[in-house]
């Protein structure tokens, strides 16, 4: 399959210097991820050159109208297109795309002009897709949500009227604060599949931040200020943010600079960033050097949001970070779908980035899909125990499932003290 050529980097600098989050309050996502093909391997050959990833940046603002989120800034690789939203995120690649919205937003509201919009590339509708996560967090305000989100019952139903083989699960404790709803839906195999690639999705969602280590996303600057036509404060102020924290050396050593940052501020020309891949797929494990294009955005009065997407590894990695630091609804998500390994595991990115928030209670989720290879991240994480117990944390709950014979979800949920 012939590579796209990369998109050319977007920032809206008039939304960036106007943008105001004032009165943001809800920070757990809803977090939609739709796998319209398998892989990018199989496009059918009716979709043209990119799949997704040649739906304009136009579509998907009128698309993101509908979830009541605006695009503030877009970066991408040869693997994928990855947009900052003034509510959270939108990774599109081109067989599947990721939507991640905070706040009030409607994401639901988008999958009748998502599948218009697909129609112009393939002939598919909802229920042909390969496969659907749907998930969030309980809401600290769900009396604040509109559309179906003021209701699982009602979210579910209405993801049921577009796609096929629903299931529904309600993880943790239903009597707290603190648990984790999951939609998953498509085909269904009753073996998994052989050669699988491995996908996975690693979640740690934290409540309750330190109030020092919050209080570095609480910044000075207003909305309407603005130091020039080609320079970005709100991008500037994110991209200090991000290296004064250390969450872009998440999986790096700290002594090692293998990030490119934020649109305002990238050497990079877009032929650099487009260049062939050196590593292939059978380097991962060997690869140390995952390099990330970082795009980061410092909210005014406070909050932040980045996209970091890997762009010298086959696959379509990325990570992805919130913040909603206010006192009293503090909130910290972090998401990727990195390859861990002997290198880089995932117990030392935990504790990394617990380490940087250091929250009073947080849930971490696996959802790990089943493959002739063996992977440890599961192990790993079940075996956590002893580990965050130095860092002060003990485990309130832990529940694995499986879900339709091809991916395995382990839910965990620990609290200081």
């Amino acid at each position: 399959m012939a590579t796209p050529a990369c998109p050319e980097p977007f920032v809206d600098h008039e939304l960036s210097i106007n943008l105001d989050s004032t009165f943001a309050f809800e920070g757990p996502e809803k977090l939609l991820e739709i796998w319209f093909w398998k892989s990018e391997s199989v496009l059918p050959e009716s979709a043209p050159v990119g799949g997704l990833r040649s739906i304009a940046r136009e579509s998907w603002a009128k698309m993101l109208d509908l979830v009541s989120c605006k695009i503030l800034s877009m970066k991408s690789s040869r693997y994928m297109d990855a947009y900052l939203l003034s509510e959270s995120s939108l990774f599109v690649f081109p067989h599947k795309l990721i939507l991640k919205t905070c706040g009030t937003t409607t994401t639901l509201a988008c999958l009748e002009e998502l599948f218009t919009m697909a129609q112009s590339i393939c002939a598919m509708g909802s229920k042909e897709i390969y496969r659907v996560f749907y998930s969030r967090r309980s809401f600290m305000f769900p009396e604040k949500q509109i559309h179906v989100h003021k209701d699982w019952k009602h979210e579910v139903s209405l993801l049921n009227q577009h796609f096929s083989l629903g299931k529904s699960y309600v993880v943790g404790n239903f009597d707290s604060d603190d648990h984790w709803y999951l939609y998953v839906g498509g085909e269904e195999q009753d073996h998994p599949s052989a050669g699988s690639s491995a996908d996975q999705t690693f979640e740690i969602l934290m409540t309750e931040l330190d109030p020092e280590c919050a209080s570095k996303f609480i910044y000075s600057r207003k909305p309407g200020d603005d130091i020039g036509e080609q320079d970005d404060l709100g991008h500037e102020l994110g991209w200090e943010t991000m290296m004064e924290t250390e969450l872009d050396t998440v999986f790096q050593s700290p002594r090692v600079n293998t990030h490119l940052p934020s649109p305002s501020l990238s050497d990079v020309s877009e032929d650099e960033d487009c260049m062939d891949c050196k590593t292939d797929d059978n380097c991962l494990q060997a690869s140390a050097n995952f390099e990330f294009i970082n795009d980061a955005f410092a909210f005014t009065p406070c909050g932040y949001s980045s996209n970091s997407i890997c762009s010298n590894v086959a696959g379509g990695y990325y990570y992805t970070l919130h913040i909603t630091p206010e006192s009293g609804w503090s909130y910290a998500s972090f998401e990727t779908n990195y390859p861990f390994n002997e290198t880089v595991d995932v117990i030392t990115v935990l504790t990394k980035v617990l380490k940087i928030f250091k929250p009073k209670k947080f849930s971490l989720t696996l959802i790990e899909e089943i493959s002739d290879e063996q992977h440890l991240t599961g192990k790993q994480l079940v075996g956590c125990d002893l580990i965050l117990k130095e860092l002060g944390y003990k485990r309130n709950e832990k529940a694995v499932y499986d879900l339709k014979n091809e991916y395995n979800l382990l839910y965990m949920n620990f609290r200081s003290g």
